[in-house]
């Protein structure tokens, strides 16, 4: 179960649910400790839903079959390979999906909106996001970044009990960074997804021209983090995840070189995941630190 649920990919939803978390109790001083465990828990099990299903239908349509293996791109062989049934895999996809919507039905006993369409928006992109928002025009990047960037908000709301400018400071540069995940993992796959039917931007404009996007998406990042502090929604000190800046750079430029050899482009995915782990924990921090500054 924990091959299926791509476990090592979960840490993500730890930065991302602690940086909403600490923004809420920035702005408005708001920490209730039950609350704050049960929306980590359903945020776990929506990212291990999302990671199944897309697992299963993977399985299904034999991208993971064709596709080269990367410890952060290639998918996983437990279906290709038997080691477990694809029936097996979707009911673990489908618990995984009804126990965060039953905390989620909780929160909404507390926080009816603006909580719902965060948590409607969720439930509709973990369904079909696999097996038809991935196959329609420059949609997943879109769909994957605004979900997890949701998943941060709603942590925020629950807390919070608003959207506001903080909220939405927390919001925008997860959405982009996440985004910038699925992205630049994109490249080493592309050709198999195209056979698959997908329809992502790296196969809709090329790798060359995607590797530029990716380049303008992280200055994008920081950008949104210094308006951010610039606009007083988030403290000056969130100004201290700015210093992922220098490994960002080093992602762009092997991204910018490599971007159609994969074996030399590996390590810019590896170095992808330390900025948007580094640069969302940061922002968490800042949060904190700005509660006493």
């Amino acid at each position: 179960m924990v091959l299926i649920t791509r476990a090592n990919f979960l840490p993500l939803t730890v930065v991302i649910v602690s940086a909403g978390l600490a923004a809420a109790l920035y702005a408005h001083g708001a920490f209730y400790p039950f609350d704050a465990f049960l929306i980590l828990i359903g945020a776990l099990l929506t990212h291990m839903a999302v990671n199944v299903f897309n697992n299963y239908f993977d399985y299904r349509s034999k991208i993971d079959a064709m596709t080269t293996k990367t410890p952060f791109s290639g998918g996983i062989d437990i279906l290709v390979n038997g080691k477990m049934k694809p029936r097996v895999a979707f009911e673990i996809g489908v618990a995984c999906l009804l126990g965060a919507a039953g905390i989620g039905a909780y929160f909404l006993s507390h926080t009816f909106y603006p909580l719902l369409p965060i948590l409607l928006y969720g439930v509709f992109t973990i369904c079909l996001y696999s097996p038809v928002l991935s196959k329609i025009h420059g949609l997943s990047e879109i769909v994957a970044g605004s979900g997890f960037g949701l998943m941060g908000l709603g942590a925020y709301v629950v807390q919070a009990r608003v959207i506001d400018g903080t909220g939405m400071s927390v919001f925008v540069p997860i959405t982009i960074l996440v985004a910038l995940l699925l992205f630049l993992n994109e490249f080493p796959d592309a050709e198999a997804d195209k056979i698959a039917g997908r329809r992502h931007l790296v196969i809709m404009l090329g790798k060359r021209t995607s590797a530029m996007i990716y380049v303008l998406g992280l200055a994008a990042t920081y950008v949104s983090i210094i308006v951010a502090v610039a606009a007083g929604a988030a403290p000056f000190v969130a100004l201290v995840s700015l210093i992922t800046i220098p490994v960002a750079y080093k992602a762009a430029r092997i991204a910018l070189k490599n971007y159609d050899e994969i074996p030399k482009l590996v390590p810019a995915l590896a170095l992808n995941v330390m900025v948007i782990l580094s640069t969302i924990l940061l922002l968490a921090a800042g949060f904190l630190i700005g509660i006493f500054v």
